[in-house]
């Protein structure tokens, strides 16, 4: 059936499309772009579009309709425009700048403000990503409007679990979004106290065109996949359209030896129905990754006398993850009326993480301290932790942990690999067959989005809710060598049992538009609930037992946003969010039955700020204060290998944030972003106290956040014109605290109920504070150490492209060149760095060592060159 002209349907088409963002993000408003116009038709002859409901319309009823949708979606892309957040949008330009060879989605989010990443390797290799100072693993993160990250750990899994590969990489996004703080309701996702990153996906456009591409670059990386786009199948708005797309890569990494080896997968396809009014669509990624992590940091020592790029040789040590990611979406998205859409998801993530680890017991120094090779290299193996374990050190009275040894379940004796000559009473010969471990995780996630918005006179409504539940499972194996079989009942120190967290999440906002439509007021609030179950059949650290708990939080949300003169916007918000506590966290309680959970930690945030938004320039500046309360706090007693957790932990986070974009030309734009960041403990509590999460330590009252930079800084500029585009940009991380070990101290007094300051031996912390009294003497009357800031430094980034038509061949369209060159003046500098440990743990107990400065350098000067073709 004919439904009018070409032009007709394509404004049709585009007023439908800003919604579902198949043409029109919505977020451009946080980029300065200004709003879309869309006309209506005019008169024609032939029949018009088929109104919803109704049968064919006259051109000037199809006029009038077509006004009603520009209206109605217009209402939508200003509930983004007046948003009463700072907001930073990241799109196609920034993505492609970035390079999917040697960026990751964290390391993309960069180059908006308070925003800081850094990784050990090129690609998707241990990103580390805090925002305002908030780290990876307390903050939301979504996938086209459903939840991304681990319900059960927060970030994507547990501290060295799902390091290298992701959900989603680099080429299969479309946009980014960060909503830093506490955002809308309809914005946020579950479980944050430091802001949300919602990722989009690609979708299939309306025109059809095959894509092959690959490339090669720094550190024997190569990549080659293909993209296939189908268009429109069929004729008419409502034709189904599908994309493919395949990409492979492999690089020997970097420090030395992290090599990684991935592919990823992703099909989309959308069907519009209702005349393009409405949308039902599917998405599926499968993406894999493979390859080696430094699970603890390389002494500067070492690097010094060895190579920028030293790593510990495989053959001393080594950490592997072999991860993989299945991810399914089917969503609708249904126009009932000018006053009514109505949209869900069905999803599912299923997540797997495979990691072993090695370390070398005949090395020097690697079980005891050896004064040619004072350096910790690799703290996760069974040894370090466990001690010496197996029926050979329970019959001699060595073993530390009464577990050690039961019969069918945990029958291995690390004793049997032991040198000729060792004793059983002498714990050290048993870390030889303790020097290896492999750690199985799985976890299936399968949820429900449903979502309704109503646009009435003065008020758009949103009401929504998330309904979800992770199951999650894991086998624990130890072994003397990594090719070791795995045999539960023999060599298993964990299996069994697995933990499942259901949630139950709802939220109501309401965008009331007052004062001819100047003056925005966003009230909101989530209730959200979860039930958690952790069932633990066999561990080292307990017996069977099965940890439940319920609990719930309400966060409400206020925003206020005034359309002022000269394309000004003021606006400000308070919100309250929550995170729950991770299920490992979950303990018996005293009576040996119940279940002790520690309560959720509880963020506010005040924001304000101005923005300015027109087609040429666009500004913004904001003030934030977030106090993050009842933060979780965990010590564990390597003597008995009981853990204990609680929320004893404070927090607060102070800053303010500049951005802005400046088109000199048309060929020409100016960018740039600032930020401050100052974050501090409020009381002394246990922590990890990095943003990698790999240091446990003691922090002290008013002592700052380590690893938090104060300024961040993006700047450049962009330059676009017929076939050649190019991208020069800098990047300033500014100077902050590292952490250094606290001595051991036996014989202080306790400093913490229950617990003596020999429990704080190995622990880390920023600095010794000026203490009290009490304090001071239990740091043994050691005077305050200056406080050590690692240096800042600027790192420059260049992305050129030009894209070659081809005239005169049949299928060949063009071919596209592409340059990037990260680092491109070829710093040196420490990502990481800190005084590392002055003891090593051994047998339940520590030995003291020499300190050493250990990091995580910087990457060097990478160049990276891609061309593709186009069907």
């Amino acid at each position: 059936m004919q439904v009018g002209s070409t032009r007709k349907r394509l404004l049709l088409l585009t007023a439908c499309s800003v919604a579902t963002g198949m043409v029109f993000s919505a977020r451009v408003w946080a980029q300065n772009a200004p709003a879309p116009v869309i006309v209506p038709a005019a008169p024609a002859t032939g029949a018009g579009p088929i109104i919803p409901g109704g049968s064919a319309a006259t051109p000037e009823a199809q006029a009038v309709h077509i006004a009603k949708i520009k209206k109605f979606y217009h209402e939508l892309l200003l509930k983004e425009k007046n948003i009463a957040n700072a907001v930073s949008s990241v799109g196609h330009k920034q993505i492609e700048a970035e390079g999917e060879q040697a960026g990751s989605i964290q390391s993309l989010l960069k180059q908006t403000p308070s925003v800081n990443e850094y990784q050990q390797n090129i690609g998707q290799g241990v990103p580390v990503l805090t925002v305002r100072g908030v780290r990876n693993s307390q903050l939301a993160q979504t996938l086209d409007g459903i939840p991304m990250q681990d319900l059960i750990s927060g970030s994507q899994g547990a501290f060295l679990n799902n390091n290298v590969g992701s959900p989603i990489t680099l080429g299969q996004l479309s946009a980014t979004t960060v909503y830093p703080g506490v955002a809308p309701p309809d914005k946020q996702g579950f479980a944050t106290v430091g802001g949300t990153i919602a990722y989009e996906t690609k979708k299939p456009t309306s025109k059809p065109y095959a894509e092959i591409f690959g490339g090669i670059g720094s550190f024997d990386t190569t990549h080659a996949g293909f993209e296939i786009n189908t268009g429109r199948i069929g004729s008419g708005i409502d034709a189904p359209r599908a994309l493919l797309r395949y990409n492979q890569q492999y690089t020997a990494g970097f420090p030395d030896g992290n090599s990684i080896r991935s592919g990823d997968m992703l099909f989309s396809i959308v069907k519009p129905y209702d005349e393009g009014l409405s949308h039902l669509s599917g998405t599926i990624l499968f993406n894999r990754a493979d390859g080696y992590i430094s699970a603890f940091s390389i002494p500067v020592p070492l690097q010094q006398a060895n190579s920028y790029s030293y790593n510990f040789p495989h053959s001393l040590s080594f950490s592997k993850e072999n991860n993989k990611y299945l991810t399914a979406i089917l969503s609708d998205e249904t126009y009932i009326n000018p006053h009514l859409i109505v949209s869900g998801k069905l999803f599912m993530i299923r997540s797997s993480s495979d990691f072993t680890s090695f370390m070398n017991p005949y090395a020097p120094g690697t079980y005891s301290p050896d004064p040619n090779f004072p350096y910790q290299v690799n703290f996760q193996v069974p040894y370090l932790g466990y001690g010496a374990l197996g029926p050979t050190a329970v019959a001699n009275g060595v073993a530390t942990n009464p577990g050690a040894y039961k019969p069918g379940f945990f029958t291995y004796d690390p004793f049997m690999f032991a040198p000729a000559g060792c004793s059983p009473t002498n714990a050290t010969c048993y870390s030889y067959g303790e020097s290896a471990e492999q750690i199985n995780n799985h976890s299936t996630t399968i949820g429900f989005t449903p979502k309704a918005n109503i646009f009435l006179p003065h008020n758009d409504i949103t009401i929504g809710a998330l309904i979800a539940k992770e199951s999650s499972s894991g086998q624990s194996f130890m072994y003397a060598t990594p090719n070791m079989p795995n045999e539960i009942g023999y060599n298993s120190f964990g299996f069994g049992g697995g933990v499942q967290r259901t949630l139950y999440s709802a939220y109501l906002q309401d965008k009331i538009s007052l004062l001819h439509n100047r003056l925005h007021l966003l009230p909101g609030v989530t209730f959200t609930g979860i039930y958690t179950s952790n069932i633990t059949q066999f561990s080292l650290q307990g017996l069977p037992a099965k940890l439940q708990n319920w609990g719930a939080v309400a966060e409400p949300y206020f925003g206020i946003s005034y359309d002022l003169p000269y394309h000004l916007v003021a606006y400000a918000s308070y919100g309250k969010s929550a995170r729950f506590a991770p299920a490992t966290d979950y303990t018996l309680g005293t009576a040996g039955s119940t279940t002790h959970a520690p309560t959720p930690e509880i963020v506010h945030l005040y924001e304000a700020g101005m923005r300015y938004d027109t087609s040429r320039l666009y500004l913004n500046a904001d003030i934030y204060y977030q106090k993050i309360n009842d933060q979780f706090s965990f010590y564990t007693n390597y003597q008995t290998l009981l853990s204990f957790y609680s929320n004893t932990g404070s927090s607060q986070y102070r800053g303010y944030e500049f951005s802005g974009k400046y088109r000199l030309t048309h060929d020409i734009e100016l960018f740039g972003n600032a930020s401050y960041t100052k974050a501090n403990y409020l009381n002394n509590f246990f922590a990890q106290d990095t943003p990698f999460e790999g240091q446990f330590g003691y922090v002290f009252k008013g002592e700052p956040l380590a690893g938090i930079p104060n300024w961040l800084g993006n700047f450049g500029v962009e330059y676009d014109r017929g076939p050649f585009s190019a991208r020069l940009s800098g990047q300033y991380t500014g100077q902050q605290y590292i952490t250094f070990d606290l001595p051991v101290l036996p014989n202080s007094p306790v400093i913490v109920s229950g617990v003596p300051n020999s429990a704080l031996s190995q622990a880390t912390s920023p600095y010794y504070p000026t203490a009290p009294g009490n304090l001071a003497q239990a740091l043994g009357g050691l005077p305050p150490v200056q406080n050590f800031k690692l240096p800042g430094h600027i790192l420059m980034n260049l992305f050129l492209s030009y894209k070659l038509r081809l005239h005169g061949y049949d299928h060949i369209q063009s071919l596209k060149f592409s340059l990037n060159i990260h680092n491109l003046l070829g710093l040196h500098y420490y990502q990481h760095f800190f005084l590392a440990p002055a003891e090593i743990p051994l047998n339940g107990s520590f030995v003291p060592t020499p300190t050493y400065a250990s990091s995580f350098v910087g990457i060097p000067r990478s160049i990276f060159f891609n061309v593709s073709a186009k069907f």
